[in-house]
C-alpha cells in the first residue's frame, strides 16, 4: 500500500523525499486556490515564478500573457492581477497564459520539482485531487507552503483533510497522522471548516486587508473538479487531463 507523508513547510523537505513520489502543494490562502480557480475560468496555463523580477521578465517574453501575483498580499506595481480568486474571471483570463508570483505558494511549487508528479491542492478541489492521486498508486508527500516561513493553520487543516481522505488507500506516517488529527481538532473547536480557516493568523490578516471574501471562498470544500498539475520541465501548470493528452 502506498504511503502519505507531510511537511509543514517546504524548507523541511529532505533531499530525496520527493523522488518517485507525488507531491500535493497546498497554499490555501491563496495561491493554490487562485491557480485552481484561474484554470477553471479558462486560463490556458499558469507559470509559477519565485521572484517579482523573474515574473516581469517571463511575462515580457511571453507575448499576450498576464502578469499576476502579490507581495505581502498586495499586487505589485504594473501587474495585471493580484492573488485574489475573484479577479480571475473567464472574461479576463480565458485563453491567457498567467505568469504568477506569490510570497509562498509559487516558491513551494518550485521546491517540489524533483517529484514524480506535482498536484496543486486546495480545499476547493480536494476531492478531485484525491481521486487523481489515488489513480497514481504512488507514495504521496503533502507540502504545506506556510506564510513567510511560518507554519499556517489553514494549510495544516487542508493537509489533514487530504490525509483523512487518502487514509483508506494509503498508509499515513506519523506526521501525516499528526496533521490529520490537528486539522480535525481545529475544525471541531471552531464549529466547522470555515470557522477553522477564518481563525488562522493569515486569514485574519487578509480580512483586515479587505480580502474576507477570499477567505470565505477558499474555505469551500470540493467546489471545483479541477486537478492542476505542475510540469517542472515546461514550468507550466495545466489541468491534468491536458498534460495527459500532451503525453506529459
Amino acid at each position: 500500500m502506498p504511503s502519505v507523508s507531510a511537511v509543514l513547510l517546504p524548507d523541511h523537505l529532505a533531499e530525496n523525499e520527493l523522488t518517485d513520489r507525488v507531491a500535493i502543494v497546498i497554499d490555501v490562502l491563496r495561491a493554490t486556490t487562485t491557480v485552481t480557480h484561474a484554470l477553471d475560468e479558462g486560463a490556458a496555463c499558469v507559470i509559477p515564478v519565485a521572484s517579482v523580477d523573474a515574473a516581469r521578465m517571463i511575462a515580457h517574453e511571453r507575448g499576450g500573457s498576464l502578469l499576476c501575483g502579490e507581495r505581502g498580499g498586495i499586487r505589485p506595481d504594473g501587474f495585471h492581477l493580484g492573488n485574489s480568486p475573484a479577479e480571475y474571471r473567464r472574461g479576463v483570463v480565458g485563453g491567457k497564459d498567467l505568469v504568477l508570483t506569490t510570497t509562498n505558494g509559487t516558491r513551494a511549487l518550485g521546491l517540489c520539482e524533483r517529484a514524480f508528479s506535482i498536484f496543486v491542492g486546495a480545499l476547493t478541489n480536494l476531492e478531485a485531487v484525491v481521486a487523481a492521486v489515488r489513480s497514481t498508486e504512488r507514495d504521496v508527500v503533502l507540502v504545506c507552503s506556510g506564510t513567510d516561513g511560518r507554519v499556517s493553520l489553514e494549510d495544516v487543516i487542508c493537509a489533514g483533510l487530504f490525509a483523512s481522505r487518502l487514509k483508506p488507500s494509503h498508509d499515513l506516517d506519523d506526521i501525516a497522522m499528526g496533521v490529520m488529527f490537528a486539522g480535525e481538532g481545529a475544525i471541531d473547536r471552531c464549529g466547522g471548516l470555515e470557522g477553522a480557516i477564518s481563525s488562522s493568523f493569515h486569514a485574519g490578516r487578509l480580512v483586515d486587508m479587505g480580502f474576507g471574501a477570499d477567505v470565505e471562498y477558499a474555505s469551500r470544500l470540493g467546489v471545483s473538479d479541477g486537478v492542476p498539475c505542475f510540469d517542472a520541465v515546461t514550468g507550466e501548470i495545466r489541468p491534468a487531463g491536458q498534460l495527459n493528452r500532451a503525453g506529459g
